[in-house]
C-alpha cells in the first residue's frame, strides 16, 4: 500500500531546512543525554550545551517532546498489541462519495483498497478505492496520503494506474478513486504466459517508460517491485502505488532518509544506508526486478536471509551474474521459472551471457554514479541489445563493435571478407611474382591498379553512399582506414607516382573529416584528425609543386591550408594558414576567375577568414568578409544554377552573415537573412532528406532564436530552440558514436534552459542547465563546440543568482572563469567572457554586501575588457562588459555613499558614482541596438537601466548633500 511511518532526518517532513550528517549526530547525542536526565534537569542542560544555537536547541527540544509523548502510550504497549492493526468495521456495502463498496481487494500496513462501482446512475464503471485504515489517521499518515493523491494527479501515462477522483469520507479520511487494474504481477504474468526473454524485455521497457515519465515530472517512486507492476490481460503493464513516492524540488538537494518506507528486497544500497535518494535509486530497483524477471530469483540469493544479512548483501555484496545464476539447481528458481530442465537452463544461460549480464549488473552497481544516468538510458540499452547494436554497458572496443556488426550483417560481411581477402591475396602474389619474372609484370600492374581502384572506390563511392546513414560514422572510419592503408602500401612501392600521391592525400583528408571535423558527422577524435590533415598537406604540397600550372592541384593545396586554418581558428597560427590559402587562390582568381571551382574554394576561404577575424575581435571586418563570401556564392548560382549544393552553400553563407549582423550591425537585416536561409533549408530537407542539411537547419534555427532573445521575443525564441532538439533527437539516438550530434543535442537543451533564464524563469531553467552541462561533459570532447563549458557553467550561476542563491552563484561563476582562463590567450571571445563574468561575480558580491571585494572585481573586469583595443576595433562584447563594469563601479560608490557618515567623503562618493555611470553610458552609445540579452550571449544592463541609476544617484545626492536650513 505504501503507507508506512519512517524515521527521517530533520528537513524531510513539513518543509523544515535540511541537515547534514554531522549535525544530525550532534542532535542525537544531545537527545540521548537529555533523556537520561531527570525532567527538571533537561532544560538547563540543553541551554548550556547548545550555547545560543537556537536552531539546534529547538530541534532537540522538539524530538524530546515527541519522546515524552511516545512514552505515555506507544512505548508502554506490548509488542503484540502494536503489531495488530486496529480493528475497524468493514466498509463493504457502504457508500463513499458516488461509489458503492463491493468488496475489499487489498490491504497493507495502514491502507485498504476496495472494489466499488458507480452508485449515482450517471454511468456504469468499476473502480478501485484506496483510503487510510481507521486507527492510522494520524496527521503524518494523512499528509502522506494527500501527497500520493497530488503525485497521481500530476501523472497521466498509459503504463501508470490513473487517478480518477478523490475526496474525504464522512468520518474525515481522504480517499482515492483509481483505475481498477484487472491483471497479474509482472513475474506471475511472464511465468503463466511462458514469455520468451525478448518478450519479457519488451514488457520491461514499457515499465521503464512509465518510470521515466514520472522522473521527468520530478517524481521518484522508491518502492518499485513486481507486486507494484500489474500486467493486464491485454499485455499492458501498469505501475501502481505511489504512496511513498517523493516529489523532487530541483532547487534543493536530494532527500536524506535514515529509515525510508520501502520493500527491503528491492531497495537500493543508498535507501538501506539512509543516504540521499535520487532517480538512480529507481534504476537500481528496476535492475532487481529485471534480474528476477529473467532468472526467476533475487540477486541476493534465497528469501530466508535475516534483515541484517539482507542489508549487508544489498550494500556490500555484488550480485551473481544472471547467466550464472540460472544454472544453479535451486527449488526457488525452478518454481519461479516454471520448472526449467537442464537443457532450458543452458539455453537461457547462453541467451543472458554477455550484453544482458552487463546491462543488469550496470543497473545494480552499488555506487549510484556508476549506474545508468537515467531509466531512459537503461531502456535504450535494452532496445539496442534487442536490435543487435552495441550497448553502453559493455566497454567499447573495435573488436566488440565489429562482432556486433557481423552479427547483424553476417551474409554481407562474409561476402565482403571473401572479396577483400581475394583481392589482397591476389595483389600480394602479383607483386611477389613481378620481382621474379618479367612475365608476371603485366599481371602485377593489373593487380596494383585493382587495389588502387578498390581504395578509391572505398574513399569516394562506398564511403559517400553510406555517409548519410544513421549510425554509419564508425563504419566510415573503418572503410577510410583500410583505403588509406592500401594506398599507403602502394605509394611506398610506386616510386613517387604523383597520381597515387594525390589519391592518398584525399584519403587522409576524408579520414580527418570523419575523425574530427565539427561541421560534419565525426567521432570527436580531433587530435587524430589534425595528424591526418598534416599528412594530407605534405602530400598535396608535393603534388602542387610537381604540377604548378594544374588548377586542380593548386586548389587542393589551398583547400588543405584552409582546413588547417579551420582547426586553428582560435589560435594564432590560424591567420597565417588562411593567408597561405588566399595566396594560392589570389593568382587563380586573376587567371581563372570565372572557374566555378576556384570561386567555391575562395568563398570557403572567406568563411574561415571571417571566423578568424571574429575570433580576434575584428567583428566589423568579419561582417565585410562574410558579405564577400555570400556574393561569391550568388555568382556561382548564376553561373551554375543546377549545382546541387549551391543552394545549401548560399543558405549557410546567409546564416553566418545574418548572425554576425544581428550581433554587431543591423539586427533587422540579420534576422531577414536568417529567415531566408531557414526557408531554403526547409525546402532542401524535404527534397533531399540529407542529415547534413538537417543539422544546418537546426543551427540556423538556434541562431535565429538567439536574435529573437535579443529582441525580447521569448515565445519565438523558445519555439526556435525547441525545433533543433526535435530535428536532431532521432539521428543522435541512431548514431551514438557521432559526438557532433550528441553535443548538438546537449547544446540545444542548454539553449532551452538559457532562454528560460533570460525570461526570468530561473527555477525552470536551473535543472535543465545543470542536466545539459553534465551530459555535454560526459562526451569528453577533445575540442569544445557550441557555447563551451565556461559559458554553460556561467549560465548555471546566472540561474542560481536569479534564485538568490548567492554563495552557490559566486562559486559557479568562479568555476566558469577558471575554465575560460585556460583559453584566455587563444581567442577574443574567451577574454570577453572572462571580463563579463568578472562583472557578474562583482554583482553577486554587491548583493552579499561585500562592497570592497566587488569594487576590486569590477576593476579587474575593466582591465580584461581592454577598452582601447575594443574601441579601436569596435569589439562589441568587450564594450558591453566595460559598460557593465563602469555601471557596477557606480553602484558600489553609491552604496558606499549611503553608509558614509562623513559629509565630505559622501560627496566624493556621489561624484564618483555619477562619473562611472556616465562612462558606462558613453560606451553604450557605441553599441548598435543594445538589449538586455546581448551579442556576447549574456544578460547585462541596458542604457536605460544605467540612465535610471544615474538619475537616482542625482536625486539622492541632492537630498543628502543639500545644506541644512
Amino acid at each position: 500500500m505504501g503507507f508506512g511511518a519512517r524515521l527521517v532526518a530533520p528537513g524531510d517532513v513539513g518543509g523544515r531546512a535540511g541537515m547534514n550528517r554531522e549535525r544530525w549526530q550532534r542532535v542525537k547525542s544531545l537527545l540521548s543525554q537529555a533523556i537520561d536526565l531527570a525532567p527538571p534537569e533537561r532544560d538547563p542542560f540543553l541551554q548550556r550545551e547548545c550555547q545560543g544555537d537556537a536552531e539546534l536547541l529547538h530541534e532537540v527540544q522538539s524530538l524530546l517532546a515527541s519522546h515524552e509523548q511516545a512514552e505515555s502510550g506507544f512505548l508502554n504497549k506490548p509488542a503484540l498489541e502494536l503489531n495488530r492493526a486496529p480493528q475497524v468495521p468493514t466498509r463493504v456495502g457502504r457508500r463513499i462519495g458516488a461509489y458503492n463498496i463491493i468488496e475489499q481487494i487489498g490491504h497493507g500496513g495502514m491502507g485498504e483498497v476496495y472494489r466499488a462501482d458507480r452508485a449515482d446512475g450517471q454511468y456504469q464503471k468499476e473502480v478501485a478505492i484506496k483510503l487510510v485504515r481507521g486507527g492510522y489517521d494520524s496527521a503524518a499518515v494523512l499528509e502522506r496520503f494527500r501527497q500520493e493523491r497530488q503525485i497521481l494527479a500530476s501523472l497521466d501515462h498509459t503504463n501508470i494506474a490513473r487517478l480518477l477522483d478523490g475526496g474525504t469520507t464522512e468520518d474525515g479520511l481522504p480517499y482515492l478513486v483509481m483505475e481498477l487494474i484487472d491483471g497479474k504481477p509482472i513475474l506471475d504474468y511472464c511465468v503463466d504466459r511462458e514469455l520468451s526473454v525478448n518478450d519479457r524485455l519488451q514488457l520491461f521497457r514499457q515499465v521503464c517508460a512509465a518510470v521515466q515519465y514520472a522522473h521527468q515530472r520530478l517524481v521518484i517512486h522508491r518502492d518499485l517491485k513486481p507486486g507494484n507492476i500489474l500486467v493486464t490481460t491485454g499485455g499492458i503493464p501498469k505501475l501502481l502505488d505511489f504512496g511513498i513516492a517523493k516529489l523532487l524540488d530541483p532547487t534543493q538537494g536530494a532527500e536524506a532518509t535514515l529509515l525510508g518506507a520501502m520493500t527491503p528486497e528491492y531497495a537500493s544500497p543508498e535507501q538501506v544506508r539512509g543516504d540521499p535518494i535520487t532517480t538512480a535509486s529507481d534504476v537500481y530497483s528496476l535492475g532487481v526486478v529485471l534480474y528476477q524477471l529473467l532468472t526467476g530469483k533475487s540477486p541476493y540469493g534465497t528469501s530466508t536471509r535475516s534483515p541484517v544479512d539482507l542489508n549487508r548483501a544489498i550494500t556490500d555484496t555484488d550480485p551473481e551474474r544472471p547467466s550464472t545464476a540460472v544454472l544453479a539447481r535451486r527449488q526457488d528458481a525452478a518454481e519461479a521459472s516454471g520448472g526449467m530442465d537442464q537443457s532450458a537452463r543452458l539455453k537461457l544461460h547462453r541467451r543472458l551471457a554477455g550484453d544482458m549480464d552487463n546491462i543488469i549488473l550496470k543497473a545494480l552497481r552499488k555506487e549510484p554514479s556508476r549506474r545508468y544516468l537515467s531509466v531512459e538510458q537503461f531502456a535504450e540499452d535494452i532496445r539496442r541489445h534487442l536490435e543487435g547494436l552495441p550497448v553502453l554497458a559493455v566497454p567499447d572496443s573495435l573488436l566488440y563493435r565489429t562482432r556486433k556488426f557481423v552479427q547483424r550483417n553476417k551474409v554481407g560481411v562474409i561476402a565482403a571478407a571473401l572479396v577483400t581477402a581475394a583481392v589482397i591475396g591476389g595483389v600480394w602474389m602479383s607483386l611477389r611474382q613481378a620481382r621474379i619474372a618479367e612475365q608476371q609484370r603485366i599481371r602485377a600492374e593489373k593487380r596494383f591498379n585493382d587495389v588502387r581502384k578498390l581504395a578509391n572506390s572505398l574513399i569516394f563511392e562506398i564511403h559517400d553512399s553510406i555517409s548519410s546513414l544513421p549510425g554509419a560514422t564508425p563504419s566510415r572510419k573503418l572503410l577510410l582506414n583500410r583505403a588509406v592503408e592500401y594506398l599507403d602500401n602502394l605509394a611506398q612501392d610506386s616510386g613517387g607516382d604523383i597520381d597515387l600521391q594525390r589519391d592518398l592525400a584525399w584519403g587522409y583528408e576524408r579520414l580527418a573529416t570523419v575523425q574530427g571535423d565539427t561541421t560534419q558527422s565525426n567521432l570527436g577524435q580531433v587530435s587524430a584528425a589534425e595528424e591526418s590533415h598534416r599528412k594530407a598537406l605534405a602530400l598535396f604540397e608535393a603534388v602542387a609543386k610537381a604540377n604548378p600550372h594544374n588548377v586542380t592541384d593548386q586548389l587542393n593545396l589551398a583547400m588543405t591550408y584552409r582546413m588547417r586554418a579551420f582547426f586553428d581558428v582560435y589560435v594564432p597560427p590560424g591567420m597565417e594558414e588562411i593567408k597561405r590559402a588566399l595566396a594560392v587562390t589570389d593568382p587563380l582568381m586573376i587567371t581563372d576567375g570565372n572557374n566555378v571551382e576556384v570561386k567555391k574554394e575562395r568563398a570557403q576561404e572567406y568563411e574561415i577568414l571571417g571566423s578568424i577575424q571574429d575570433a580576434v575581435g575584428d567583428r566589423l571586418k568579419a561582417v565585410d568578409t562574410f558579405r564577400e563570401r555570400l556574393r561569391l556564392c550568388e555568382e556561382i548560382l548564376a553561373a551554375k544554377p543546377d549545382d546541387p549544393n549551391i543552394q545549401q552553400r548560399i543558405a549557410k553563407a546567409q546564416v553566418v552573415l545574418g548572425e554576425q549582423l544581428a550581433r554587431f550591425g543591423s539586427r533587422k537585416e540579420g534576422i531577414s537573412l536568417l529567415d531566408q536561409a531557414i526557408k531554403e533549408y526547409e525546402v532542401l530537407v524535404k527534397e533531399t532528406g540529407n542529415p547534413g542539411v538537417t543539422r544546418d537547419l537546426a543551427s540556423a534555427l538556434s541562431r535565429r532564436a538567439d536574435t529573437e532573445l535579443m529582441n525580447g521575443d521569448f515565445a519565438a525564441a523558445t519555439a526556435d530552440f525547441r525545433r533543433p532538439l526535435e530535428l536532431l533527437a532521432r539521428p543522435a539516438k541512431l548514431d551514438p558514436e557521432n559526438k557532433m550530434l550528441q553535443s548538438d543535442v546537449w547544446v540545444g537543451e542548454f539553449e532551452m534552459g538559457r532562454a528560460l533564464a533570460v525570461a526570468g524563469k530561473y527555477s525552470e531553467a536551473l535543472p535543465i542547465l545543470v542536466r545539459s552541462f553534465d551530459g555535454y561533459k560526459s562526451l569528453q570532447m577533445e575540442d569544445d563546440v557550441g557555447p563551451g563549458p565556461g559559458a554553460m557553467q556561467a549560465w548555471i550561476a546566472e540561474a542560481e543568482a536569479g534564485l538568490h542563491r548567492f554563495p552557490e552563484a559566486l562559486n559557479s561563476y568562479q568555476q566558469a572563469r577558471t575554465i575560460l582562463k585556460r583559453d584566455e590567450s587563444s581567442y577574443d571571445d574567451a577574454r570577453c567572457d572572462i571580463a563579463m563574468i568578472g562583472t557578474k561575480i562583482a554583482g553577486v558580491l554587491v548583493k552579499m554586501g561585500r562592497l570592497s571585494d566587488a569594487k576590486e572585481e569590477y576593476s579587474k573586469a575593466l582591465d580584461e575588457a581592454k577598452l582601447p583595443f575594443s574601441l579601436e576595433h569596435m569589439d562589441i562584447p568587450s564594450l558591453i562588459a566595460g559598460a557593465d563594469a563602469y555601471a557596477g563601479l557606480g553602484d558600489v560608490a553609491l552604496a558606499m555613499a549611503r553608509i558614509e557618515s562623513n559629509q565630505q567623503a559622501r560627496a566624493r562618493l556621489f561624484s564618483e558614482a555619477r562619473d562611472q555611470y556616465r562612462k558606462s553610458l558613453d560606451l553604450w552609445k557605441r553599441v548598435p541596438t543594445p538589449s538586455r540579452y546581448g551579442p556576447n550571449d549574456y544578460l547585462s544592463r541596458t542604457p536605460g537601466d544605467v540612465a535610471e541609476s544615474l538619475a537616482q544617484c542625482e536625486r539622492q545626492s541632492s537630498l543628502v548633500l543639500q545644506p541644512a536650513k
